[in-house]
Order: C-alpha cells, then sequence, then structure tokens
C-alpha cells in the first residue's frame, strides 16, 4: 500500500508539475501577443495606408519579450473593427481598411505533455515531440471622449392644459386617446435607459443590436417605439396604472405615421456604446416622437382653452420642426446640437363686448369728430358730425356720421411662431480638469393679433397672412330734423368712412440668433459628470417675456383704411398730422391692458404644454473623458 501510494504520488506530482509548466508556457504566449497588441493600438497603427504599420509595431514587441518568430514560433496581425451585440457580448471582425480594433495572433511549440504522450501511446498513435499552444488578443484604440447635450424639459409636472396639449397631439394622428392628469403625470415619472431602448427598439425593427446608425435612419412606425417603451417601463417596475395608460397611447396611434428615429435624437456616426449608457424622461421621447410624427403628416391639432371670464379659445397647433432630446458624439469632430421644437399656434378667441371695457368708450366718442373730419376729407364723404345745416333744419335728408366701437362678440386670433431655442458643444477639455462649453441661443417668439381668414395660411405662410381687426367702424346714415323736433334717421351703413384697425405682428422675445450666443461653461461645481450620471443644468435667460410683452403692445399698429364692400376694411390710408398720435395715446393703455391679460397667459402655457422654455433655456451637459492608453477587448 505505502509503495502504490508512493507511486501514485510521483505520478500526479509529475502532471502537476507537467502542467503548471504549459500553464506557464501559455501565460507567456498570452503576455507576448497582449503587449503587442496594445503597443500596436495605443500606436494607432495600422494594416494599410500611411502611419506605424502594425504588423511591424507588433513584432518589434514580440521580439523585446523574448519571441522571435520563427520555425516553431508565428506571429500575426490584423486590423478590424468591434461590435458589442446582445448580452454586450463583444465580436471582432477582419477589415484591413479599418484600425479601430488590432488583433494579435501568435503559436509556439512546446515540448509534448506527459498526458499527450500517454494518450498517444494508449490510442496506439506515434507520440509527438511538440505541442503547439495558440494566444489572441485584440486591443482597441484609446476611447474617445463623449460629450451628451440635452435642453430640460419642462414637462416634469403635468397640469390640466398641459394634458389637453398632450391628448391633442395624439388625437391629430387619428387616435382618441384621453389621459387625465395623473394619467400622463405617471408617464412624466418614468425613466429609461436609452441604451436599452434602443437594443430593444433594434430587435423589433430587425437591425442588428449596436448597429445604431442604421437603426437611426430606418423608417419605424410609431406605434414601433410606443411598444417598446411600453414593454422597458413594464421592465423597469413600473406602476401597472402607468403601463396601462402607456398601452392607450399604442392603441390610440390611429393611422401609425412612419417616423425617424434619427429626427429627433442626434447620435453621431461611431458613437461607442458607452456613450449611450444615459436615462431619459420617457414623456420626453414619447412627446418628441408625436410631434416628429405630426410634422409629417402635416396634422393640425386643436385643442379647447377656457378662459374665464374673459374669453373662449380654440387652439390649433402645427409642428414645423420637432425637438431633439438629446444629441450625443465624439467632440473632438463631431457636431453636438440639441434644440426644441419650432411650432405655430393659432389662438381664436372670442371676445366679450369690447365696449364694456372702461374708458374705451369714452375714448371712442371724444376722437368721433376729428376722425370723422379727416377721413371725410381724404374719401370725399361729405360726412358731417352735427345736424345744424340750414337744410338739415328743414326736414331735408342729411348724411352724418355714426362712429362706434365694434359691438356685440368680436373675434380675435393670436398667431405665435415659436421659433427654436438651440445649444451646441464649442469647447471642451479632460486635463486637467473636466470642462464643457456650451453656445445657447433663444430664437425670436413671434406674436401676431389680428385676424385670419383662413387659419390654413397662417400654417404655410406664418403671421404675413395677418388681417387687422376693426376696432372702430366710422359709419354712416341719413337723418332729417325738423327745427327744434328730435331728429329721426335711416338705416346706418357700417365702415360707410373705413374705419381704425388693430393689427400687433412683431417678435415677443428678442432674438439674438444673428448677434453673439451665450457661452454656458460647465467647470468646478457644475462640471459636466460622466454620460451615465445625471447631467450638470446651466440656464440662460432670454427678454423677459411680461416686459418683452408690454414693448410689443407699445408698438401697436393703429391705422385708418378704407371702406370695402361696406362692411370690411380696405386699403392703408397715410393720415397726416397727429391724429393717430393721439388715438394711440387714448387706446393702447386700454388694448395692452386687454391683450397683456390675453396673450401673456396663452404664450406661457403653450410653452410649459409642449415642455418648450424659450425665456429660461436649461442646458444639461454630459463629458465622459477616458485614458489615452489602447485597451485590451477580448
Amino acid at each position: 500500500m505505502a509503495a502504490l501510494t508512493l507511486a501514485l504520488a510521483l505520478v500526479f506530482a509529475l502532471l502537476v508539475i507537467d502542467s503548471g509548466r504549459l500553464y506557464l508556457e501559455q501565460r507567456s504566449l498570452q503576455r507576448v501577443v497582449d503587449m503587442a497588441a496594445l503597443e500596436a493600438a495605443g500606436q494607432s497603427a495600422v494594416c494599410t495606408g500611411s502611419g506605424p504599420q502594425a504588423a511591424t509595431v507588433a513584432q518589434a514587441s514580440a521580439a523585446r519579450n523574448g519571441f522571435a518568430p520563427g520555425a516553431k514560433h508565428t506571429l500575426a496581425t490584423t486590423c478590424g473593427t468591434l461590435q458589442t451585440g446582445a448580452g454586450s457580448r463583444r465580436t471582432y471582425t477582419v477589415n484591413p481598411s479599418k484600425s479601430e480594433a488590432i488583433r494579435v495572433s501568435a503559436s509556439s511549440a512546446v515540448a509534448t505533455s506527459i498526458a499527450a504522450g500517454v494518450q498517444a501511446l494508449l490510442s496506439g498513435g506515434a507520440v509527438p515531440a511538440t505541442t503547439t499552444l495558440h494566444a489572441s488578443a485584440v486591443a482597441s484604440l484609446p476611447k474617445p471622449p463623449q460629450a451628451m447635450l440635452r435642453l430640460k424639459s419642462t414637462l416634469l409636472t403635468i397640469d390640466t392644459r398641459k394634458s389637453d396639449v398632450l391628448n391633442a397631439l395624439f388625437k391629430a394622428l387619428g387616435g382618441n386617446v384621453n389621459l387625465d392628469v395623473l394619467g400622463w403625470q405617471g408617464i412624466a415619472d418614468v425613466n429609461v435607459d436609452l441604451l436599452s431602448f434602443l437594443d430593444a427598439l433594434a430587435i423589433k425593427a430587425g437591425v442588428q443590436v449596436g448597429n445604431y446608425d442604421e437603426l437611426l435612419g430606418k423608417q419605424l412606425h410609431l406605434t414601433d417605439l410606443l411598444d417598446v417603451a411600453v414593454d422597458l417601463a413594464r421592465r423597469g417596475g413600473a406602476a401597472a396604472q402607468v403601463v396601462t395608460d402607456l398601452g392607450k397611447l399604442v392603441l390610440g396611434a390611429g393611422n401609425n405615421p412612419l417616423i425617424k428615429l434619427g429626427d429627433i435624437l442626434d447620435i453621431q456616426n461611431g458613437a461607442v456604446q458607452s456613450g449611450l449608457d444615459a436615462q431619459m424622461q420617457l414623456l420626453q421621447l414619447l412627446k418628441a416622437s408625436v410631434m416628429l410624427a405630426n410634422k409629417n403628416t402635416a396634422a393640425t391639432a386643436e385643442v379647447p382653452l377656457n378662459i374665464p371670464p374673459l374669453v373662449k379659445a380654440n387652439l390649433r397647433l402645427k409642428v414645423i420642426e420637432p425637438e431633439q432630446f438629446s444629441a450625443v458624439g465624439n467632440p473632438q469632430h463631431d457636431t453636438i446640437k440639441v434644440h426644441t421644437a419650432q411650432v405655430r399656434a393659432l389662438v381664436s378667441l372670442e371676445l366679450p363686448l369690447l365696449n364694456s371695457i372702461t374708458g374705451l368708450l369714452n375714448a371712442v366718442l371724444d376722437l368721433a369728430e376729428p376722425l370723422t373730419n379727416v377721413v371725410s376729407n381724404l374719401l370725399s364723404l361729405n360726412l358731417v358730425a352735427t345736424l345744424e345745416s340750414v337744410f338739415c333744419l328743414l326736414a331735408i335728408p342729411c348724411k352724418v356720421s355714426d362712429v362706434r366701437l365694434l359691438p356685440g362678440v368680436v373675434h380675435l386670433d393670436i398667431g405665435l411662431e415659436v421659433a427654436s431655442a438651440s445649444s451646441q458643444v464649442t469647447r471642451y477639455s479632460c486635463k486637467p480638469d473636466k470642462t464643457l462649453t456650451a453656445s445657447t441661443r433663444s430664437s425670436a417668439l413671434n406674436v401676431s393679433v389680428g385676424m385670419f381668414s383662413d387659419p390654413q395660411a397662417f400654417f404655410s405662410t406664418g403671421n404675413t397672412a395677418i388681417s387687422p381687426l376693426p376696432l372702430i367702424d366710422i359709419g354712416s346714415k341719413y337723418c332729417t330734423r325738423f327745427l327744434i323736433l328730435p331728429s329721426t334717421c335711416g338705416a346706418r351703413t357700417a365702415f360707410a368712412g373705413g374705419g381704425v384697425g388693430l393689427k400687433v405682428n412683431a417678435p415677443l422675445l428678442g432674438s439674438n440668433s444673428t448677434g453673439p450666443a451665450t457661452d454656458l461653461l460647465f467647470r468646478n461645481a457644475s462640471a459636466p459628470p460622466d454620460i451615465d450620471l445625471p447631467p450638470a443644468y446651466m440656464a440662460t435667460s432670454a427678454s423677459d417675456i411680461v416686459q418683452s410683452l408690454n414693448n410689443t403692445i407699445n408698438g401697436i399698429e393703429l391705422q385708418v383704411y378704407r371702406p370695402l364692400n361696406g362692411n370690411l376694411l380696405g386699403n392703408v390710408l397715410v393720415v397726416a398730422g397727429n391724429l393717430l398720435d393721439d388715438v394711440k395715446a387714448l387706446l393702447q393703455p386700454v388694448i395692452r391692458n386687454l391683450l397683456g391679460k390675453l396673450v401673456d397667459p396663452l404664450v406661457n402655457t403653450l410653452l410649459k404644454a409642449l415642455g418648450l422654455d424659450l425665456v429660461n433655456v436649461e442646458v444639461g451637459a454630459n463629458l465622459t473623458c477616458d485614458g489615452n492608453r489602447a485597451q485590451l477587448m477580448l
């Protein structure tokens, strides 16, 4: 037993020593290819073209580590690309024209192991003198820096008007979505991982996972994005009611238009996977997708707005260009830019009696005589302001002027052209500290007040299609009077002498689209964190919206117009003197007060309901800086 035990111990010891020898040989060979691949990738070596040749660099590295290619040792070097697929598995593909990754493979012939010799003897074959070991390594170039920009969404808190606008955006596509405030708020509270979303969408769209360039350029149905969003929300542990509400959006997608994800998500070519590992607000993604679908289908969303006790309003909304909710790329050479949506909104208001406004009626009556005289002279209408003529006192009918503030319910249109706010990375640094500069602009927000005879003209040509709102009607009527008896008048002819019209067509927010942009510098306490972390935000303020509104209304256009067809305003008359200045002085305070109460809340409500805030543009920035050394990938 002792002899057998000792023999077995010697056999096992021999196997351990022999296996250890082979293990060390394999380790040594692996270190050779690891160092060779790292040196070739670190020197940005290439397989074709100018620059350090990968094969030469790898052979020199192997020689320094005691590995000389020859009869018993071989060394091969190839260039190619790396692709990350399902389960985060990397795949190397040979491509001599690309040097994103370099693979070095080596083989070495060593003395045959005892176990291999015993196996050969037992199988009746010849015992080989050597055993060939193989090793390979794939190294990639240093990862480029990755930057991400986003504009902070104002859809974090949902109120009634925001939910109405969001419902209308889906209904414009032929759906029947009617989520309440709590339903939209539940969706707004859900965040999803951008990388997971892209990978899941790639599977649904039949695109190879990781091929983001193809995915961003592929035409996808809106329901594809919504289905993936529902699935991610479910897997992320979202409340059952939120998943149910998301399902209603899918069912209410209506005609299911085709959209291209790259129009709302700006990912530069060749973006690495780590640059997409970021959280995003699910509602912002859905809103941007639906706005893009509205643009592609030429749909117009209609939303009833009630602003008691002043008006009843109806909002028509047309998306000109959807927003980009995120931009990712390499700041060394990519254009990383993100912008808000560009929309046109037409608000049609039904106003109460204007002549009930204190002071306005008196102002019009005070202007009756001088205004009538000027218009009468210009148009040769022979209008008079009194019945003191001798002929009129003898019961002969005389034409007299009758100036009135428009009675009854008045229709007023407010056209809003919301241009985009944008931000773009202009400078960055990774050493000694991370910094990033985002050049930010707020383009003009134009407002027009008047009447649009054809709403579609506004959506196609903008505010140039506006007509003046008739404010003062210079009418006439025939009256008779005998001496001191009361006068009797016939039917009144409206706008016989034309009238005074109101029109506003001016920028509400001053535009700096052609002037210098505001540079937001992210550094120190506001230094941009890595992409997988929440972004750092900085804000830039445009012109104060209330003050800008006051300035716009101060520049209100009040003009005298010729009569047209007896009841409309025609061409503008050039009135000499200071008459219209006097009119403006009397009417502007009242009109400014009225429009200020209407336009200002409409603008603020509309912008925030769409997730836009041109007054206070908040830019979020992330920046990931990797080391400048090559890395082993396989």
